[in-house]
């Protein structure tokens, strides 16, 4: 696996003038923002700031090691948990912020997986998590467990919200469930009923629900390590 993070920024001295790594990232993080992963160039990136393509691989050896500044940028929009919360207030929070940030800046969230996420700012965050959860008396693999199962649920439940959203979201015409119904009623009945169980189509509530469920599970580990 190779990575940014494995080597060193190439010294100040011979660099072009008037651009840094900071301002490079800044920019994409911008464009990312506006018009996705797929969109980004190095050439259209080199443009919007004024500057010559080949320049920006004196800071940034590729595409892809400028996206794994990109995703640890974001990272770093995180509000740590306090030190002395407890590990259920810290999961939910962190937890929060996720999904909160992935429809912030939907790229981060289709990023995450396919770029490395080992930067320090990735590294924080996730290391805030460990202290509260040992401080329970999770095991530090129980507990790296826990963080990875919560984290995995809310990016699947946010990667879902953020193309819901992107494709027009609550803007957009709601399905027909009358049409759905008569389509399946005879063969798929359970299914049907289902389309009248108005809280499933709340997003929050949906997202409440089954962060609820996996939080559930952490603390059965919790109360049988105590017990």
């Amino acid at each position: 696996m190779d990575s940014v993070w494995f080597s060193k920024p190439r010294p100040s001295s011979g660099q072009p003038l008037g651009l840094s790594r900071e301002a490079i990232v800044r920019k994409a993080v911008e464009m990312l923002d506006a018009d996705g992963l797929q969109k980004l160039s190095m050439r259209k990136l080199a443009a919007a700031l004024g500057a010559a393509p080949m320049s920006l691989y004196w800071h940034v050896p590729t595409k892809d090691a400028l996206i794994e500044l990109c995703l640890d940028e974001i990272y770093g929009e995180f509000v740590l948990p306090d030190p002395g919360e407890d590990w259920e207030t810290a999961l939910r929070g962190m937890m929060h912020s996720l999904r909160h940030l992935a429809l912030k800046h939907p790229w981060w969230v289709r990023g995450i997986g396919e770029f490395n996420s080992i930067g320090p700012n990735a590294v924080a965050m996730a290391d805030s998590m460990f202290e509260p959860m040992l401080r329970a008396g999770l095991s530090m693999a129980v507990a790296a467990q826990s963080i990875s199962t919560v984290s995995s649920f809310v990016t699947g439940y946010a990667l879902a919200e953020a193309n819901f959203v992107a494709r027009g979201g609550m803007d957009s015409p709601p399905p027909d469930l009358a049409k759905i119904a008569d389509m399946y009623r005879d063969e798929h009945p359970n299914y049907v009923k289902m389309l009248d169980e108005q809280e499933i189509w709340s997003l929050e509530g949906q997202f409440e629900f089954g962060l609820d469920c996996v939080i559930d599970g952490i603390k059965a580990r919790v109360t049988a390590l105590r017990s």
